[in-house]
């Protein structure tokens, strides 16, 4: 009985004295932190001189940005873009556009430069306060799956992925795509939530912001090179 007691005390330290890290590696249940990427980044939508172009629209009204997009950097898949377009007119849009730092607007112009990561295993971007890396989607995902990241003012944005097709039935183009869908939870004042499609070859195809007043505004992404 003492022999019991004493294996059951040892026990019990090594369980308190280990991580709860340390234990999922032991019993195999260590779960992936969704904000790790992995994978190469030499793939055509990353390449260096890139360029990419948008639809915009609200509702069925088109937006003209004449819009540059261009990747001027890839290092390991962290590639960096500029980004340079028109400051649209328009009521729908004043809001937003007052928001957007007054560096980044120039005799009617945006011009900027974006970070993204982009792999042959998902793309991440760093868009929050922070500046941290935050996944938009993996390849590999699965229905239900979450990328969850807390800002250092305790706020969390989260972005699930809510459906994902094994057909081609998503129109791009001249083609019809599979496509990844995740909606993520927002924190402007106005949007309620914004809505994105990915696709394995083409990267990020599809945005949509859907606002509190019920209209949405959205864009295709297409790339130059796939």
């Amino acid at each position: 009985m003492k022999n019991i007691i004493f294996l059951f005390f040892i026990a019990s330290l090594f369980l308190v004295s280990v991580s709860c890290n340390e234990l999922d590696n032991i019993f195999g249940n260590k779960k992936e932190d969704p904000n790790q990427l992995g994978g190469s980044g030499n793939i055509p939508i990353a390449q260096v001189g890139n360029t990419f172009e948008l639809s915009p629209r609200i509702g069925d009204k088109a937006i003209e940005l004449n819009e540059k997009i261009k990747v001027a950097k890839n290092e390991n898949g962290l590639v960096t873009m500029d980004v340079e377009c028109d400051i649209p007119n328009i009521p729908e849009l004043k809001t937003y556009i007052d928001r957007i730092p007054s560096t980044m607007k120039s005799n009617g112009r945006i011009k900027t430069q974006l970070k993204f990561k982009m792999t042959n295993e998902g793309l991440q971007d760093f868009f929050n306060k922070d500046e941290k890396p935050h996944t938009l989607i993996k390849y590999n995902a699965k229905v239900g799956d979450e990328y969850k990241l807390t800002k250092s003012d305790g706020k969390t944005i989260t972005r699930k992925v809510i459906s994902r097709s094994d057909v081609d039935d998503f129109p791009y183009g001249f083609f019809d795509i599979k496509t990844i869908t995740i909606e993520q939870d927002s924190r402007i004042a106005g949007i309620k939530k914004f809505v994105f499609r990915a696709n394995h070859k083409f990267g990020l195809v599809h945005v949509e912001a859907h606002m509190d007043d019920g209209s949405i505004v959205k864009s295709y992404i297409f790339t130059n090179n796939y």
